[in-house]
């Protein structure tokens, strides 16, 4: 009996391990491996504890008292609920190999009661800490070239002495007095934040570039952690859309759930700072991979090191525990106090495909001016007819943030006393929910209006765009506005476009910058009639939105 329940979960652990994976069944990393042998540790307490022998008694009333159980000795999680069932829907799985597995799958966690404390999924990052991390990051590519040149100048130097015959130490020297000479920095790094001997300034300096280079990759591309520290060299490749431009893609593989331990090859559209990092963090880790023959990126000594590679230290390839130490151990000191409801806020390695999510599904940008250029190139590129994903967990984050930001701006059109732009009079003159407040009635016309009319959000940074082609001024695709020739003098004479209260700082601020370059006595006839008709389109602008105020 004992060898046969070890062999049952020596076989159930397997489930998720290939080529032990059941047809139709998510694969599973091997690191997650720990985490159920513990789970299932605890299931068996349980069962010795209630004289319970075999798996195939746990039907659903038992696997209902052990929950109660775990219940009555704290809260549980929903989450923590859903990994126990994984164990043990991996011996139904599994049951033509197992004698003793489940005559039936375990019940889901919503049929299990409402008893369980709820966690939210993994967090993004706020825009209030994301844009400024975001920009950090960029400008820290900036400086690498002149620190990347330090750090291969200081080997060169290192390597030279201890090939005439000079010892490690004295190597060493050469090196510190080369840095020293030098004295290389990043944008962003103050004096304060760097060890004293330069070596070890060094190190610190091209650990935070690596740091800058996961961030950039993780919230300006979307791909999971996993798949971006399994990238290898050569991994940008450019294929042309369905106008013949060139477009740059990131190459990597999904091996989330993927059937096979390659995963899926899958390519992710990569803005121009993206390419930037992956040159900088393969030059990083060049003299790695040419020690060790490698093709990973991401690679990093033991301990950790990157201002002189020695023939004795180990190389292993970067984890994801040393990036989420990094990030909140040091990369944060960079930053201005990132909190969030008064509270630190924690980087995690996931949080960079949900933010990046919100991004590309956000139709009102107007907080995120510093990305605008980049997150265009993203939607042009994804919403191109050439343009073919896999990564379809990613494709419905987006979706959802997109179904999210139409219903919420949807709710606050039909109900605002005032709305500016010629869709948005149509709407403030025809809706029957204007002046009230939010209530079911409401709702259940957005959520048929959503569903029937298939409406979507234009991306627009000074209003909002109810998007059709046909009366489009910028003359846009089926999916989306024309990015090249959509300006905020276009959106004022467009059928499609909406004004609201929220948006009017940016007229006026607008308005403000013409009215003061028309102060300049330098300024040309044909600058100073483009500024005067900016202001005079803003000021009507605003003037319809205060012509309601009135009338209301």
């Amino acid at each position: 009996m004992k060898r046969s329940a070890e062999q049952s979960q020596k076989i159930a652990l397997q489930s998720g391990r290939h080529p032990h994976t059941p047809r139709g069944y998510r694969g599973t990393a091997p690191r997650t491996l720990p985490v159920m042998m513990g789970r299932l540790r605890q299931i068996i307490r349980w069962m010795v504890a209630q004289g319970i022998e075999r798996f195939s008694d746990l039907d659903r009333e038992t696997v209902l008292r052990f929950f109660e159980d775990r219940l009555s000795h704290g809260e549980l999680s929903s989450a923590t609920a859903q990994a126990y069932l994984h164990v043990l829907h991996a011996f139904y799985h599994q049951r033509e190999k197992i004698a003793d597995a489940p005559p039936k799958p375990p019940a889901r966690v919503r049929d299990l009661g409402d008893g369980w404390r709820e966690r939210g999924g993994w967090p993004f990052t706020p825009d209030a800490i994301a844009v400024p991390l975001i920009s950090s990051a960029l400008r820290m590519l900036e400086g690498a070239d002149s620190l990347l040149t330090v750090r291969d100048g200081a080997q060169a130097r290192y390597d030279e002495h201890v090939r005439a015959g000079g010892t490690c130490r004295t190597g060493r020297s050469r090196a510190r007095e080369w840095i020293v000479e030098q004295k290389p920095g990043l944008p962003g790094i103050s004096e304060d934040m760097l060890a004293r001997t330069p070596l070890w300034r060094l190190d610190h300096l091209i650990a935070r570039l690596r740091d800058a280079c996961f961030i950039t990759i993780a919230y300006l591309v979307g791909a999971r952690s996993s798949e971006i520290l399994a990238l290898e060299t050569d991994c940008i490749e450019w294929r042309r859309d369905s106008a013949g431009e060139r477009v740059p893609y990131l190459v990597g593989a999904i091996r989330k759930g993927a059937s096979g331990v390659d995963g899926v090859p899958h390519r992710w559209v990569a803005p121009e700072p993206v390419i930037r990092a992956v040159e900088i963090v393969s030059w990083i880790s060049a003299p790695l991979r040419e020690r060790t023959g490698r093709r990973n990126l991401w690679l990093s000594q033991v301990p950790p090191g990157g201002a002189l590679i020695y023939t004795i230290v180990e190389i292993v390839p970067v984890t994801h525990q040393a990036i989420y130490v990094a990030l909140n151990r040091h990369y944060r000191n960079v930053l201005p106090a990132p909190e969030q409801d008064g509270k630190d806020w924690l980087f995690g390695t996931h949080q960079g495909r949900k933010t990046f999510a919100r991004f590309v599904g956000r139709r009102d940008r107007t907080g995120l001016v510093a990305l605008r250029k980049h997150l265009g190139h993203i939607n042009r590129a994804m919403t191109d007819s050439a343009y073919v994903g896999t990564d379809f967990e990613l494709t419905e984050l987006i979706d959802e943030q997109t179904a999210r930001e139409t219903r919420a701006a949807l709710e606050e059109l039909l109900v605002a006393p005032r709305l500016g732009g010629k869709a948005g009079r149509t709407i403030a003159a025809r809706s029957p929910f204007r002046g009230r407040t939010l209530d079911e009635d409401l709702d259940r016309y957005i959520t048929r209006l959503m569903a029937e009319t298939d409406m979507r959000l234009g991306v627009c940074d000074w209003g909002y765009c109810l998007y059709r082609r046909e009366t489009a001024a910028c003359f846009g695709s089926d999916v989306a506005p024309n990015p090249a020739l959509r300006t905020q003098s276009t959106c004022v004479t467009c059928a499609n476009f909406v004004l609201s209260d929220k948006h009017r700082p940016i007229w006026e601020d607008r308005i403000a910058r013409n009215r003061t370059l028309l102060q300049r006595e330098d300024l040309d006839e044909a600058s100073r009639a483009l500024a005067q008709a900016r202001v005079e389109e803003g000021e009507r602008l605003l003037a319809s939105l205060a012509a309601q105020e009135a009338e209301g």
